[in-house]
């Protein structure tokens, strides 16, 4: 256990700090709430004792455990109080809904499962990266399953009896333990992206009295086989103010009638103005991005080149980095009036916001301003395949760019990773269905079970009633006497 002397050690430290906060808060006429304090002592050790705290003059007994950003922290850290909390609070909630819901009237199988995917689920995903050891314990996770199970029975109207793996397969919902170590894996790649998330050195040697798996080595192994490139930067940073700007942007008000004005819009340009046409391209062959450069109205070229890209690019990189790459050619240019044109409205949306969490639109963002500083920098938007010289030449440009262009590096993409990270949590629900799915609902899906659980979702979600037919006939369990008695 802990012995006398570090237990010392610990109250001396602790009660310092208070001290030392406590002394700072009566400098600006503040005090510390003895009622809202809690201490924790996160041990395995069961044979321990320290002397009291003391705060604000009252002494603070030591708590089992305490709620910190939503997120309750057990003195063992074994989450087992935050799973309670959390699933009595989803049911809670679902009990609340469940008042406006019966076997044949209420609302829709739609409506249910959009009021359990974006309110109720949220509610058990919330900061799953911390507390994803628990999920490895039975016990929590059929606190969890029960929540899901009473969710899908609300949306179905199925009797208590249907299995849940039946209505996991019939309502094309993932079980919630593989959705939540999913949820957990994408939390830790965004963290790991940020630089916020580390990975723990824990006691292993032979004087400990046990040994626990860290979230980001279960994450991590979660992770593993995805395929994933390490030594590739995500294209994640820490959101970003940009409030500064060397450069201006216009945006059409009216789409239909900015359309009609470009070309004339076009053709009135200064003629010493610098005008650039951009553009990206994604097909099977490869990314790429593509740009030329003109003045003296497209008469006179003065630059193109077209830019091969890596596999896992996305159109929105392909359409930044051909703006990016045209203000680095363009970047011993001063005194000038420059106009780029893009055919990409996202591209110009995440270089007008306030806040920027892409990389690639940060390196863009900062491209642009460095242009922009001894130039006069406009963007503007021009509609795509309309005909319009400048975008189609780009877009060959970028199209060329996908086979023999000049390779540069690209961060991975976030939604590539939750995109192959959904993938395996289908792959294991699969697996788990195969190997323990229900067998009357194997029988009556057989060998169409993605188009009936389609049609059944897709073409009678609106209808209560006969959504309930259908899922109890496809089950097995219904209020027929051959099932009930």
């Amino acid at each position: 256990g802990i012995n006398a002397e570090y237990g010392e050690v610990i109250w001396s430290r602790t009660q310092k700090t208070i001290n030392t906060i406590e002394n700072w808060c009566r400098t600006k006429d503040l005090s510390i709430s003895a009622l809202k304090t809690k201490i924790v002592m996160f041990t395995w050790n069961k044979k321990w004792s320290i002397r009291p705290i003391r705060v604000g003059g009252h002494t603070i007994e030591l708590s089992k455990n305490a709620k910190f950003l939503g997120v309750t922290l057990d003195s063992k850290l074994a989450f087992n109080d935050h799973v309670d909390n959390i699933a009595k609070k989803a049911t809670n909630n679902l009990m609340l809904c469940k008042k406006a819901v019966g076997p044949t009237w209420g609302m829709s199988p739609d409506t249910c499962r959009w009021m359990y995917r974006t309110i109720i689920r949220p509610i058990l995903c919330y900061c799953t990266s911390i507390w994803t050891r628990a999920l490895n314990h039975q016990t929590n996770a059929n606190k969890l399953r029960k929540v899901q199970g009473l969710a899908l029975r609300i949306q179905t109207g199925a009797m208590p009896s249907t299995p849940l793996s039946a209505l996991n397969v019939i309502t094309d919902t993932s079980d919630i333990i593989n959705f939540l170590k999913g949820e957990a894996a994408k939390g830790a790649t965004r963290l790991n992206a940020y630089g916020a998330l580390s990975g723990e050195s824990l006691n292993t040697g032979k004087n400990s009295k046990g040994t626990i798996i860290a979230h980001t080595t279960i994450n991590n192994d979660f992770l593993a086989d995805l395929n994933i490139p390490k030594k590739i930067e995500m294209d994640l940073t820490t959101p970003t103010m940009a409030l500064s700007r060397n450069f201006s942007i216009v945006t059409p008000n009216d789409i239909a009638e900015y359309r009609t004005l470009l070309n004339d819009t076009i053709n009135n340009i200064e003629p010493d103005t610098i005008t650039c046409y951009t553009d990206g391209s994604k097909t099977e062959a490869g990314n790429g991005a593509g740009y030329i450069i003109t003045t003296n109205n497209n008469n006179e070229h003065l630059h193109e080149a077209s830019i091969s890209l890596p596999d896992h690019c996305t159109v929105f990189q392909a359409e930044l980095c051909a703006i990016k790459e045209t203000c680095h050619h363009l970047q011993g240019t001063t005194g000038r009036n420059i106009l780029i044109w893009t055919d990409s409205l996202s591209s110009i949306m995440a270089l007008q916001a306030t806040t920027i969490n892409s990389k690639t639109a940060k390196s863009c963002y900062n491209a642009l301003n460095a242009l922009g500083q001894h130039n006069t920098l406009e963007i503007r938007w021009i509609a795509a395949h309309t005909g319009l010289w400048g975008n189609e030449k780009a877009d060959q440009l970028a199209k060329l760019g996908t086979t023999e262009g000049t390779p540069i590096t690209c961060p991975i993409p976030h939604s590539l990773i939750k995109r192959r990270i959904n993938q395996k949590v289908q792959k294991l629900d699969n697996i788990e269905w195969s190997r323990n799915g229900h067998l009357h609902t194997k029988v009556a899906l057989g060998r169409k079970k993605a188009e009936i659980i389609g049609q059944l979702n897709n073409c009678l979600g609106k209808d209560r009633k006969k959504y309930r037919i259908a899922a109890q006939l496809i089950t097995g369990h219904c209020p027929l006497n051959k099932y009930l008695h």
